[in-house]
């Protein structure tokens, strides 16, 4: 038999997709191998492959070669953020699933300032502070995944409860309250109150300075009285006062 024209593999009756799954419009098959691939990079072009060429599959697979690159160097800054905030149980969040999730939520400049993990709307996840947000994530087992997001200038204030062990934050945006529950104690106070000093920085603003030109008549008179003076000529004078009008 042939060899599968993406890895050479040779291809035999355990190694093929069967009724010719793997066979491209320019007549080169696929290894199963190779099949599962393509399927994984795109479903419906590994259901119609036979409408492919070769090159097409290969530009399809490198695309999302060079994707997957791109979100695992994004997670391991995002997880570099999160390493160097120093929390107690910094590695336990390198364990959920939600951390994979955030090459995928957060903007590509988005860093990470504080995380907590807890209990919203009856879901299990962790509450994220970055630079421009708050948001609770939570990846489930079954459902997919859920995401709030809290923009920092619709926070009106956030406050926390503690019990023995667990405590609660309560998140204040204009018109609702956020409870995030289960939170460990500790975390509970120190993201709380991080958050709370964050809202209590002052905004950035921008100021225009206009700088107010002369008025044009004023100039004039000035232009005047220098002539009058002898400190200008008639034609000094002249070429002066022609720039101004032109001004007007």
């Amino acid at each position: 038999m042939a060899n599968c024209i993406l890895c050479s593999t040779e291809l035999k009756f355990m190694n093929t997709p069967t009724l010719g799954a793997g066979k491209l419009n320019d007549g080169g098959v696929v290894c199963s191998s190779c099949f599962k691939k393509i399927n994984n990079a795109d479903p419906k072009i590994a259901f119609k492959l036979k409408n492919y060429s070769v090159d097409d599959i290969k530009s399809l697979l490198e695309g999302k070669a060079t994707s997957d690159g791109q979100k695992k160097s994004r997670l391991d800054e995002i997880k570099k953020q999160i390493q160097d905030l120093k929390l107690s149980n910094v590695s336990s969040f390198f364990g959920r699933r939600e951390i994979n999730e955030l090459p995928n939520i957060l903007a590509s400049t988005e860093v990470v300032d504080n995380i907590a993990q807890g209990t919203y709307n009856k879901g299990q996840g962790i509450l994220v502070s970055t630079d421009r947000r708050l948001l609770f994530i939570d990846k489930g087992m079954l459902y997919g995944i859920k995401v709030e997001d809290f923009p920092l200038e619709k926070i009106s204030s956030i406050q926390y409860e503690t019990g023995l062990i667990l405590g609660e934050i309560k998140i204040h945006t204009y018109g609702n309250i956020a409870k995030i529950e289960n939170v460990e104690k500790s975390s509970a106070r120190a993201f709380a109150e991080f958050v709370r000093n964050k809202l209590s920085q002052p905004k950035e603003t921008t100021t225009t300075t206009t700088v107010s030109q002369p008025n044009i008549l004023d100039q004039l008179e000035k232009l005047s009285k220098l002539k009058e003076n002898g400190i200008l000529s008639e034609e000094e004078f002249n070429e002066q006062k022609k720039k101004l009008l032109e001004k007007l």
